[in-house]
């Protein structure tokens, strides 16, 4: 089974090359997309458990990605990573302090998929480990 991902992204182009870095990367499976902080919201009240991590920009058409960071900081949910354009300090250190596990820069792909590879790592060991 493959590390299911709930990918909240508004901008298309991006969108798309998340998804195929993700199957580029391998072992990941898109189990839902949103555009907006409500549609995101509404996907993760009406899946619950269904997503082992979210990939979430921050800046959304209608709403905030902080927003659904924070209500994920408040739920026994999937762990985030945050992939924006606005990945200052500041705003890597407010994402960390509500839960997001790393903030990947958009101008940084490379970056995102070091992420993804080390994140499939760690999620096949603690699945080897549970299963020993």
């Amino acid at each position: 089974m493959g590390i299911r991902v709930l990918l909240v992204e508004d901008v298309r182009q991006s969108h798309e090359l998340i998804a195929e870095l993700l199957l580029l990367v391998g072992g990941f499976q898109v189990v839902g997309s949103c555009a907006t902080e409500g549609h995101a919201l509404q996907w993760l009240h009406d899946h619950p458990g269904q997503a082992d991590l979210v990939v979430l920009d921050l800046m959304l058409r209608e709403g905030s990605g902080f927003s659904v960071l924070a209500h994920l900081a408040t739920i026994e949910g999937p762990d985030v990573v945050v992939f924006s354009d606005f990945a200052s300090p500041a705003v890597v250190r407010k994402c960390r302090a509500q839960g997001a596990i790393d903030t990947v820069s958009k101008a940084d792909y490379r970056r995102l998929r070091l992420f993804l590879e080390r994140y499939r790592g760690s999620v096949q060991d603690h699945r080897a480990e549970a299963t020993a």
